[in-house]
């Protein structure tokens, strides 16, 4: 037995893709570029933290959502340390039982900044 087949004609064809309530590529593009998509851009601090150790802090921050260049400046006792810019892990040393004020700036290009701070004291010791 003989089967046969027919093409659909290409006037068809686009007729029934003009009917087909699929949204085009474009939209779905516009879709996540709003107001969620620049939410999720945003610069957040993730985590941060200062681990006591004899005579010294071991400190670190992590953060997601910046836009390039980020800047992370450090700052202990109110005092800027230039020599630890855009490092997102740094050793202090500390004099012992001594409390310190220790902060973390980071900011990206589009001027938003976020802030850790702690203020930890200083262990004497062997680690």
């Amino acid at each position: 037995m003989r089967t046969s087949y027919r093409l659909v004609p290409p006037a068809v064809l686009a007729i029934g893709l003009l009917l087909c309530p699929v949204a085009p590529a474009s939209a779905a593009a516009t879709t996540t570029a709003g107001p969620a998509a620049a939410t999720a851009m945003a610069l957040t601090l993730d985590e941060g933290s200062c681990e006591p150790l004899a005579r010294r802090f071991l400190c670190s921050v992590s953060y997601s959502g910046a836009i390039a260049p980020v800047a992370i400046r450090w700052f202990v006792n109110g005092g800027y340390i230039p020599a630890y810019d855009n490092k997102s892990f740094v050793g202090i040393g500390c004099q012992p039982t001594v409390r310190y004020d220790i902060r973390a700036v980071i900011s990206d290009a589009t001027g938003a900044s976020v802030e850790y701070h702690t203020t930890p004291v200083c262990r004497s010791g062997n680690p």
